[in-house]
């Protein structure tokens, strides 16, 4: 029996060494720690960098007029022209001036009017056709395709007889006609195709001067027309032959 109650008590005080102690309340009168204070707020700093929904002051120089962007080797197609080149394309202007003036003194019929008609006729109709003599390479480096060396060489075969009988049938009505008028076109026909040449030859010397410059164009091709037909006008006054 009592080495039964000796290994029944043992578990009982062990259990109670391990239980821990209980610990007795604080006394009511220990003050308490005082509570902490909070932090002050952040107050805004100023920053120099300015943000993005702000408007940036207008500067104080005025700005430059900005110039279009040419990348290198690109062609400067709105470049202006020298005073040079703004005198030759005046002084060749004179050219066609000078044609239709030599037409109303080969003909017998001084009438500047009527002349001035004939020769306005053939510049309208080389117009049409001669707007192809001036077509540029698509390829760089001067490579033709074979469309635009068919169109160039179309515009080169038809248009001095196209403004040949423009100029001659304006001849023929404002002059009252002429005895031979096969002859009559036949002059007017080497009259265009001569100023042909000639407005040609301008325009290039012109379009060289001139460099990547698109400027004036419109007057370099109008000068070659106005010589086609000038030259038409002076080659019909010359070979017709008046009706008497």
């Amino acid at each position: 029996m009592l080495l039964l109650a000796v290994l029944l008590g043992g578990p009982a005080v062990l259990a109670a060494e391990a239980r821990p102690a209980q610990q007795a309340p604080p006394p009511a009168d220990i003050p308490m720690p005082p509570a902490e204070e909070p932090p002050p707020p952040l107050e805004p700093t100023v920053s120099e960098v300015p943000f993005m929904d702000t408007v940036p002051e207008s500067p104080a120089v005025p700005p430059r007029k900005l110039r279009p962007f040419i990348p290198h080797g690109e062609p400067d197609t709105d470049a202006p022209l020298s005073r040079g080149t703004r005198a030759a394309h005046g002084a060749l202007t004179l050219l066609p001036l000078g044609t239709a003036w030599a037409a109303t003194r080969v003909g017998g019929d001084p009438r500047l009017g009527a002349t001035a008609a004939e020769a306005a006729a053939g510049t309208l109709l080389a117009s049409v056709t001669g707007r192809f003599l001036f077509v540029h390479p698509s390829y760089p480096q001067g490579r033709w395709l074979d469309l635009e060396v068919g169109a160039f060489s179309a515009a080169f075969v038809v248009t001095p007889p196209f403004a040949a009988l423009g100029t001659w049938g304006m001849g023929e009505v404002a002059f009252g006609g002429s005895e031979q008028r096969g002859d009559a076109y036949l002059g007017a026909l080497g009259g265009a195709a001569a100023g042909m040449l000639v407005g040609l030859a301008a325009h290039a010397a012109l379009r060289r001067l001139a460099g990547t410059s698109e400027r004036w164009e419109f007057v370099r091709r109008y000068l070659a027309y106005t010589c086609i037909g000038t030259g038409a006008t002076l080659g019909y006054q010359w070979s017709r032959t008046p009706r008497q």
